[in-house]
C-alpha cells in the first residue's frame, strides 16, 4: 500500500474519533457533574520491505483516552437537596451496578423518603441508604452531616482518590467506576455545599473551535487522498496504455 495513503487514513480515522469524543463533550456541556473526555494519540512505525525498497511506514495509530477531572463552575439553586463538593472528593452512589462515584449532587427523595439521585439510585451514607424525615427541612453542613430540627439523620459518604484518572472510569454521562487500582480514602479537606451543584466542565464554545479545526483538517486529509487516488489511477492507466 501507499505509505502516504495510508498514513492520510489513519489521519482520519483518529480525526473521526477525536469528532465523536467533541461531540459528546458538547452534548454534555450542561449536565451537572460531567468530565469531559480527552483523546491522546501516538503513532507506531513498522518496516516496510519489498526487492527495490526499505522504508518506514506508519503502521498504526493508538489512541489513548482520559478523563479531564477539573472541577466545573459552581453556581446556586437554592435547592435543600442539591450539593456541591468543594475539593476533589466525590459523592458515593449506590446502583444495582454496584457502587459508583460523582460529582452531581442533584438528589431528591423517593416515596419512602430515601435520598437519590435523579436517575433513582441510593444516595450512600455513614448508615449506608440515608432516609430523611417527610415535609422537614434538611440541613446539610459542610462536613456533609445531614440534619432536620437539630437531630442529626446521617452524614454524606464522600470520598477521593489519588488518582482519579487511573483510579476511576466513566459508567454513563457522570457517574464513574472504580478501576480496583486504588482504594477510596476519606476526604477531610473537601466540604459540602448546599443549595449548589457543580456544572459540566465542558467549555462549548473551546469545544465548538476544536471541533471545527478537526474538522477541517479531516477534510484536508481527505483532499488528500482523493487527489493521491488520482495520480494512482492515472498512473495505471498509463501503464495498461503500454501493454
Amino acid at each position: 500500500m501507499n505509505p502516504g495513503l495510508y498514513t492520510a487514513f489513519l489521519g482520519m480515522r483518529a480525526r473521526q474519533r477525536t469528532l465523536e469524543v467533541q461531540a459528546n463533550n458538547i452534548a454534555n456541556a450542561s449536565t451537572d457533574g460531567f468530565k469531559a473526555e480527552r483523546l491522546a494519540y501516538s503513532t507506531v512505525e513498522a518496516d516496510h520491505k519489498s526487492k527495490s525498497e526499505s522504508q518506514k511506514m506508519v503502521a498504526g495509530v493508538l489512541s489513548t483516552s482520559e478523563t479531564d477531572f477539573r472541577s466545573g463552575t459552581l453556581r446556586e439553586t437554592g435547592g435543600a437537596l442539591d450539593v456541591s463538593i468543594r475539593g476533589d472528593a466525590f459523592f458515593q452512589i449506590q446502583t444495582p451496578r454496584g457502587v459508583r462515584y460523582t460529582r452531581a449532587g442533584s438528589f431528591t427523595q423517593d416515596a419512602a423518603g430515601q435520598l437519590i439521585t435523579k436517575n433513582g439510585d441510593l444516595v450512600v451514607g455513614e448508615k449506608g441508604a440515608i432516609t430523611l424525615p417527610k415535609n422537614s427541612q434538611v440541613v446539610i453542613g459542610s462536613d456533609g452531616v445531614l440534619s432536620s430540627d437539630g437531630q442529626r439523620i446521617d452524614k454524606l459518604k464522600i470520598s477521593r482518590f489519588e488518582n482519579p484518572v487511573q483510579a476511576l472510569k466513566k459508567d454513563g454521562d457522570s457517574l464513574f467506576a472504580a478501576t480496583g487500582i486504588e482504594e477510596p480514602t476519606d476526604a477531610p479537606e473537601s466540604s459540602v455545599l448546599q443549595g449548589t451543584l457543580e456544572s459540566s466542565n465542558v467549555s462549548a464554545v473551546t469545544e465548538m473551535v476544536s471541533m471545527i479545526n478537526n474538522t477541517r483538517e479531516f477534510e484536508s486529509l481527505q483532499r488528500s487522498i482523493s487527489l493521491m487516488m488520482n495520480d494512482v489511477g492515472r498512473k495505471i492507466s498509463t501503464e495498461i496504455g503500454r501493454t
